[in-house]
């Protein structure tokens, strides 16, 4: 019994050792797996906040200008305004949106957000669809607003959402979308209305630029009538995108 005693004293076995260290690093791994869980899904709601807040900031300037959905980009009269400009008096103070905790600049970007003079800082990206690109003021084809009239399924179709970040772009999304529409046609029959869009190269590079993209394999979207989707990916059809009248 004596011998016994004097050698538990001396401490722990090799295998018991061993144990401990398997144990421990077993712990780790699920904290680490749940903390990183836990991590986006903050970075998900937030996005979704950040989006509600947009919707209703879209929904007051719609109001003040005969409701029309905004523009993507409006380079009418030497404006040169993304959205994020032409919104910002109904978010922040003035130039406000260049701000790095900018609202337009969502929790679930994955690339540092380069800001300078010139730059209007975005990580969201329009329906084309919905919001139009007013840069061509004096072409032949005059392109028009889209009023909420024309959108007959507003809690269906998606007004923007996360947008993937192009490095050669200050690490910024595109104002619209333009692949993901152009990528469905931009009419056709009812009957299609569920067939599913393409996903696109969901990526921050340059390949990404006019995508949605799925940070966690959800995209979160703001929707025509202002409330907030989560889309797993490959589920946005082109119910999501078309509006019933297309002019």
């Amino acid at each position: 019994m004596k011998n016994q005693t004097e050698r538990r004293s001396h401490g722990f076995t090799l295998v018991e050792l061993l144990v401990s260290i398997v144990i421990v690093a077993v712990l780790a791994s699920i904290a680490f797996a749940v903390g990183g869980r836990v991590k986006e899904s903050g970075k998900a709601a937030a996005t979704m906040g950040n989006l509600r807040q947009i919707g209703a900031a879209s929904g007051a300037w719609m109001t003040d200008n005969g409701n029309f959905f905004l523009p993507c980009w409006d380079n009418t009269e030497g404006r040169n305004r993304s959205y994020a400009q032409v919104l910002d008096p109904y978010l922040h103070d003035s130039e406000a949106f260049r701000d790095p905790n900018s609202l337009f600049i969502g929790p679930n970007k994955r690339l540092p957000v380069k800001i300078n003079e010139f730059s209007h800082p975005i990580t969201f990206s329009t329906n084309r669809a919905v919001c139009r690109d007013i840069t061509s003021p004096s072409s032949r084809v005059q392109v028009k607003l889209v009023h909420a009239t024309q959108v007959k399924r507003p809690a269906d179709v998606i007004l923007m959402a996360d947008g993937c970040q192009n490095p050669g772009n200050l690490n910024q999304a595109n104002a619209s979308a333009y692949r993901i529409w152009s990528a469905t046609g931009e009419s056709g029959p009812r009957g299609e209305f569920d067939e599913k869009i393409p996903v696109g190269p969901d990526e921050d590079t340059g390949s990404g630029d006019g995508w949605f993209r799925y940070p966690n394999g959800k995209c979160q979207a703001l929707m025509c009538d202002g409330s907030v989707r989560a889309f797993s990916k490959g589920t946005i059809t082109k119910r999501n995108l078309w509006i019933d009248v297309v002019r």
